[in-house]
């Protein structure tokens, strides 16, 4: 009976050691998968917010009325009507070419017509009928 005992308690000894083993390796896995997880909800949430940032980005610049690159085209298209006025040429000629080219819409050629206009008010009476009267001549 004595060597059942002695066996008994080594097997006892070994299962004890091998749920501590187990033990230790699950809290290993359990560290190793919580790490992964931690990095990839950290990837996840700079992707989300990175597009969020650029949607509000893109959204300012909508609601601002353009990019740079209008701004820029536009503040070179006053540059040369000053460079055509100081030359003599009509800066609302100038339009209405741009206009007929098609490098205006309406809506752009009207808005730059009343900015011209509203530059030489004492031109806007005239000028305003002549465009009204171009308009009807162009349709």
């Amino acid at each position: 009976m004595d060597r059942l005992g002695t066996l008994l308690v080594k097997g006892l000894g070994v299962f004890v050691l091998a749920l501590v083993v187990l033990g230790v390796v699950a809290t290993i896995v359990g560290i190793v998968f919580s790490i992964v997880a931690t990095v990839f909800s950290i990837v996840v949430t700079l992707a989300v917010l990175g597009i969020l940032v650029l949607a509000l980005v893109g959204l300012t610049s909508l609601l601002r009325g353009g990019s740079s690159d209008s701004r820029t085209k536009i503040e070179a298209e006053r540059s040369l009507e000053t460079d055509d006025t100081s030359r003599g040429r009509d800066p609302e000629d100038r339009l209405r070419e741009r206009y007929v080219s098609g490098e205006l819409s309406e809506a752009e050629f009207e808005r730059e017509l009343d900015r011209v206009l509203d530059e030489d008010p004492t031109r806007r009476d005239v000028d305003t009928d002549r465009s009204r009267e171009f308009d009807r001549t162009r349709r």
